[in-house]
């Protein structure tokens, strides 16, 4: 496993298990049968509706609590301080853990400037081990840092081989905010996953054009999640770090960038200052 060093010095695996529209009957065997294929990082959120499950395999696995990370998200549109305490307590009594090592503000709703006031609270109690935003472009993000006691460490946005998200990333880099993609697989979507370019340079180190665009990725310094419900398909997904790609290979993958989102989630309508 390789990892990202965030910007207040925690490490956060560089690749995760995303538990989006997983079913609850689903969900505990499925991150449990993630953490025996290595992975140490569950990402979660309160709107997916399975913390619970989420929180009873990461009890249920064997594997030491400090030894795993586990992400969640407020996507409550909170107003107020005690609103999104209220938030807060709801997943964390659903997950059943003492903290949590990622809490993001799933997406710009509500008051982010009041909400991030109350996650600092939080973190510098130490019920979280780093805080973050998700789906938040410069004419959000501004309203968290514009007063921000503790930057954010995270921004989760979608990203994948169609859609790079080279502008994010310049645009975080000051800030030294790391990237985490979520569809990091683009949701197969434009037959990404029988991408010509991706298949053929997957050849040439024994690797499936997904391996391939994840380690794009990886190798581009993003954090990734991607989800499946296969066993299978985990093994194949994390195993991403007994190679390397090319200048050559990496140049080649960027050409496929569209620079745009695919999924439909709102995002491109707003606009960078860089």
């Amino acid at each position: 496993m390789e990892y990202k060093t965030l910007n207040n010095g925690i490490q956060m695996p560089m690749i995760g298990l995303g538990v989006y529209n997983v079913a609850q009957r689903e969900t505990q065997r499925v991150v449990e049968e993630a953490i025996e294929a290595g992975y140490q990082s569950i990402d979660t959120a309160s709107m997916y509706d399975n913390e619970k499950e989420v929180g009873q395999a990461v009890r249920a696995c064997g594997i030491p609590r400090s030894e795993l990370f586990v992400t969640t998200k407020i996507c409550d549109s909170c107003y107020t301080r005690e609103q999104t305490l209220h938030s807060v307590d709801q997943s964390m009594r659903k997950l059943g853990l003492d903290y949590v090592d990622l809490m993001l503000i799933h997406w710009p709703v509500g008051n982010p400037a009041v909400m991030w006031q109350t996650l600092e609270e939080l973190y510098q109690q130490g019920l979280f081990r780093a805080i973050g935003v998700s789906n938040f472009y410069p004419n959000t993000f501004s309203l968290i840092v514009e007063e921000a006691r503790v930057m954010p460490m995270v921004n989760q946005c979608e990203a994948h081989v169609l859609y790079q998200q080279r502008k994010m990333i310049a645009y975080l880099k000051p800030y030294n905010v790391a990237l985490e993609a979520w569809s990091p697989l683009a949701e197969g979507r434009r037959e990404v996953l029988k991408n010509l370019t991706l298949s053929s340079i997957g050849a040439k180190y024994g690797k499936s054009a997904a391996q391939v665009a994840l380690r794009f990725l990886v190798q581009s310094d993003i954090v990734i999640i991607p989800k499946t419900t296969h066993a299978e398909r985990m093994k194949e997904n994390i195993e991403l770090f007994d190679f390397r790609l090319s200048d050559e290979d990496m140049e080649a993958i960027r050409r496929l960038d569209k620079g745009h989102n695919i999924t439909g989630w709102p995002s491109d309508a707003l606009t960078y200052s860089v």
